[in-house]
């Protein structure tokens, strides 16, 4: 399949998927971690429709809940992908698999860095991806946020629930 009919493809997946998790089960299954510091917020790590997963946002936090790097971007770009593979992979997904990424930024000086980071982390085809700066993310020390879609194989493992 074509690079062009992939990304046609997940979009028309992604939108099926979306409209699918709208509510009650309709085949749509919760993906997390242990620990799983989203619980509190009422918000899932992920959500597995179909042959997709959608990852909510993941930030510099620790297996703690500490943040990672105060003030460090460099730092806390470590822990983001930490935390997104550590998701994906519970999900049956890894960052090779991924076809769509949000970032949020607090400042959009750090682009270069966020070049640096697309090259380092993903192959071609690289990723559609959307980057926004914001003025805050969920905790003031907070710098950035990435959310992911990604294609998954076969059952969400043991980390499930």
């Amino acid at each position: 399949m074509t690079s062009t009919r992939i990304v046609c493809a997940v979009a028309a997946l992604a939108l099926t998927g979306a409209l699918a998790c709208g509510s009650g089960d309709r085949g749509a299954e919760r993906v997390r971690t242990d620990p799983d510091f989203y619980a509190p917020f009422l918000i899932s790590q992920a959500i597995r429709a179909g042959d997709l997963l959608f990852v909510s946002g993941q930030a510099a936090v620790d297996e703690n809940g500490a943040v990672v790097g105060p003030g460090d971007f460099d730092a806390q770009a470590e822990q983001v992908f930490r935390n997104l593979e550590a998701v994906l992979h519970a999900g049956g997904s890894d960052l090779s698999r991924v076809v769509k990424v949000t970032i949020y930024v607090t400042d959009m000086a750090v682009f270069p860095k966020i070049l640096e980071l697309r090259e380092r982390y993903f192959r071609k085809p690289y990723p559609a991806d959307t980057i926004v700066e914001i003025a805050a993310l969920g905790l003031p020390e907070l710098l950035l946020e990435i959310d992911a879609i990604a294609i998954v194989d076969g059952a969400i493992d043991d980390a499930s629930g």
